[in-house]
């Protein structure tokens, strides 16, 4: 009988075992950044320096970090202990260390890593393979040619210029609850509570979740279980966004949930033209005319052409000569609308969904492209000269980003003064006051009005600071002697003995944390010093560059060229 007792002991020690590797497994990453989030918040809030909603974005974005730290140290403590009889495990073990063990760590893990990276961007942006289709393929110096300024990039661009600032204002707005002009173009209320924000953005989430497994529209699974999936990926986002009381939310991805069942080869020009269609069909509900039915019928009739026109675009490899055509066509239907629309009732309230789902969409797109292109260049570049040139290149590139952003913010400039213009001179009122703007900026520049600005211009910087952060951790993890430190304990034939598995695998999570830390503080270190020091030096502040650049009015005088007054 007393042998019994250690037996019944140990399956109630295996019991509580395995009670804790379920909550480990399903709960440990939710509570690790609700942690983090927590810490955060506690933190910052402490200081009684930063705003309310300021601190309340830093929680969030800490929360995340919390969240994918500790699935990666998870992610490590399961490699460290890795099954030597199941192949993919013991190949993940492996690599870990032979990354470890072989010499000039840092360069080489970097060069590694960037050309993985690189890789994905060219799959990501649907144009691997097509160094024959782009332009300049020896940028740089290149001695091989690479996909770096291509059509289908471009196209990808366009959707990102317009799934970006929507979902940065949506999440800017859940987290702070003000709204500025941006929420106004969304149709976002200030008078929500917190947790029907919190509710919203849960449905956003899901809505996210499911597109990011692919648009059901565009399977080949049987109807009932595509609309199935229809229903299970759109109603949680209706319900949640149902608080926000903003219907272009939910027609502004209906659209694109529509154009991805459409194509997916050419799904940036056709879900532009899919929201820019329910910009117009939203306006045109407000007239009630046979007049309105006819023009919504013949811009739907227009749209469908678009569509079709995008796709053998595509299948005859004349894309960037559509691409060019439909930039071009689409601010001159922004602007025009501006000024045929703005005497209408709808006005108010199609304004600044066609400022900023139209207008700033199409404006913002060939800058994400510049940039990209301009970023995948040098680091290819970088690739080829090998040892650490593509560190320094990076930070060229980097350098390079402040530049880019400067040039699209003056370019937002001219293309807001001429819509606001051309919305007075067709009777109506202006959408983005940009007076207003500036003098906010310049007084207030962390209030959450002006999120979505700084989240607009800074999208062209986000293929940088991806390098950076690459090229930061590879950097921190070849810090001389950490390397030899950590293959003492980690065999060559055998799992690394559990005890040693915790503290090695924070070390392994703490050396990507502080090295993505490393890379996005050298982001914003060379952003600052150029923007804020640089320029400046030479008599080029960005916000005074703004000021002239509207004060000089070049819509004004090119209406003047015209005989039209601005």
């Amino acid at each position: 009988m007393a042998q019994m007792f250690p037996a019944g002991d140990g399956v109630a020690g295996m019991a509580e075992k395995s009670a804790e590797s379920a909550v480990g497994k399903y709960l440990g990453a939710p509570i690790g950044g609700a942690l983090t989030a927590l810490i955060t918040w506690a933190t910052a809030g402490s200081t009684g320096a930063i705003s309310p909603a300021l601190v309340s974005l830093l929680a969030v974005l800490g929360g995340l970090s919390g969240l994918a730290l500790t699935l990666l140290y998870r992610r490590y403590l399961a490699i460290l202990g890795a099954n030597r009889r199941v192949a993919a495990e013991r190949q993940a073990y492996i690599a870990v260390r032979d990354s470890l063990a072989e010499g000039n760590l840092a360069a080489r893990l970097y060069s590694d890593r960037l050309t993985r990276f690189l890789d994905w961007i060219d799959r990501f942006f649907g144009d691997a393979g097509m160094a024959d289709r782009t332009l300049f393929p020896h940028a740089f110096g290149l001695r091989t040619p690479a996909p770096l300024w291509t059509a289908p990039a471009l196209d990808r661009c366009l959707l990102l210029a317009l799934l970006y600032p929507i979902a940065a204002i949506f999440i800017f707005w859940a987290i702070s609850g003000q709204v500025g002009p941006a929420e106004q173009a969304l149709h976002l209320q200030p008078a929500v509570t917190g947790w029907q924000r919190i509710a919203a953005g849960a449905g956003f989430g899901s809505l996210v979740f499911f597109l990011s497994r692919g648009n059901p529209l565009a399977s080949k699974a049987p109807l009932w279980r595509r609309l199935t999936l229809n229903v299970a990926a759109f109603l949680p986002f209706v319900l949640g966004v149902g608080f926000t009381g903003s219907t272009v939310m939910v027609t502004a991805f209906a659209a694109l949930f529509i154009a991805g069942g459409f194509s997916s080869s050419a799904f940036g020009s056709i879900s532009v033209s899919f929201v820019t269609y329910f910009c117009f069909l939203s306006a045109i509900s407000f007239q009630k005319s046979i007049v309105g039915v006819l023009g919504l019928i013949v811009l739907f009739v227009a749209l469908i052409f678009v569509s079709l026109l995008s796709k053998k675009a595509q299948e005859h490899q004349w894309q960037g000569a559509f691409l060019s055509s439909f930039l071009a066509g689409m601010t001159i239907i922004s602007l025009g609308a501006a000024y045929f629309m703005s005497s209408t009732a709808a006005w108010e309230r199609v304004g600044p969904m066609l400022l900023f789902l139209g207008l700033l969409t199409v404006v913002n797109a060939p800058f994400d492209w510049a940039s990209l292109g301009l970023t995948r260049s040098l680091l290819r570049r970088g690739l080829e000269l090998g040892g650490w040139w593509p560190y320094g290149l990076a930070l060229v590139d980097a350098a390079l980003a402040a530049v880019v952003i400067a040039a699209l913010a003056l370019t937002m400039v001219v293309g807001v003064q001429a819509f606001n213009a051309l919305a007075a001179y067709g009777g109506g009122a202006p959408v983005l006051a940009l007076d207003q703007l500036f003098e906010g900026i310049a007084g207030h520049p962390t209030v959450p009005e002006y999120w979505w600005l700084y989240a607009l211009l800074l999208s062209t910087m986000i293929p940088s600071l991806l390098n950076l952060v690459i090229g930061g951790t590879s950097l921190v993890r070849g810090v001389p002697g950490v390397p030899s430190l950590l293959l003492r304990f980690m065999p060559e034939r055998s799992t690394v003995p559990r005890f040693e598995r915790a503290w090695i695998a924070t070390v392994l999570t703490a050396q990507v944390a502080a090295g993505a830390a490393l890379g996005i503080a050298a982001q914003i270190f060379l952003v600052w010093v150029i923007i804020g020091y640089v320029m400046p030096w030479f008599g080029a502040d960005l916000l005074d560059m703004a000021r002239d650049v509207a004060a000089f009015n070049l819509p004004a005088r090119v209406g003047h060229l015209f005989g039209v007054s601005l």
